[in-house]
């Protein structure tokens, strides 16, 4: 291996293609010890938050392809059908078909895209961001029940920890940062 490799979203690079960013040896190996640490974090939430999610989808009746597109368009919104079947890594007929359910359910709507007729944006509607909202709920309680058992310096700290990091995620990452406040409160993560 060499002393730097591509790596997209390398911290404090002051690029913004990925192809052309490149991240030290040293850094390559924090970031490897902290997606193993963050491995282990996972095994101890994703039950619950799969149980959560399993809930939501059944409740619902969706699909986690469904869900994803859900979470594209929270995202990105408006997209139009070929930005979506892109995002969602589907062909476009299926991501049509997709987003015919989703209207059908009341979760997307779909309008005329003013700068080309032929096309139709996609959006969420109100139902489709509170399907969103109950699920993001949940994601929160999982993470609460696990770490509510540690002290509460250990909390601090961590989350002192995990807001730096995050905050140097939406630098890298506009398109995020417009949806997800870098200064989210425990009321309003």
């Amino acid at each position: 291996m060499t002393d730097t490799e591509p790596l997209a979203n390398a911290p404090n690079s002051g690029h913004s293609d990925p192809d052309t960013l490149e991240i030290s040896a040293e850094n390559r190996a924090a970031a490897v010890q902290l997606g193993q640490a963050m491995k282990r974090l996972h095994r101890h939430i994703s039950s619950r938050v799969m149980t959560g999610m399993q809930d939501e989808l059944q409740e619902r009746d969706l699909s986690f392809t469904q869900m994803a597109a859900l979470h594209q368009l929270r995202a990105l919104s408006p997209l139009t059908v070929t930005q979506l079947s892109e995002r969602a890594r589907l062909s476009v007929p299926a991501a049509s078909h997709l987003v015919e359910r989703l209207v059908q359910r009341g979760l997307a709507g779909r309008q005329e895209n003013p700068e080309n007729r032929r096309e139709k944006l996609v959006a969420l509607t109100d139902d489709g961001r509170d399907v969103l909202t109950r699920m993001d709920a949940g994601f929160v309680d999982a993470y609460i029940s696990v770490f509510a058992t540690l002290s509460a310096e250990s909390i601090h700290t961590a989350d002192r920890a995990i807001r730096t990091l995050l905050d140097q995620l939406d630098l890298n990452d506009p398109a995020f940062c417009s949806v997800h406040s870098p200064h989210s409160s425990p009321e309003n993560p």
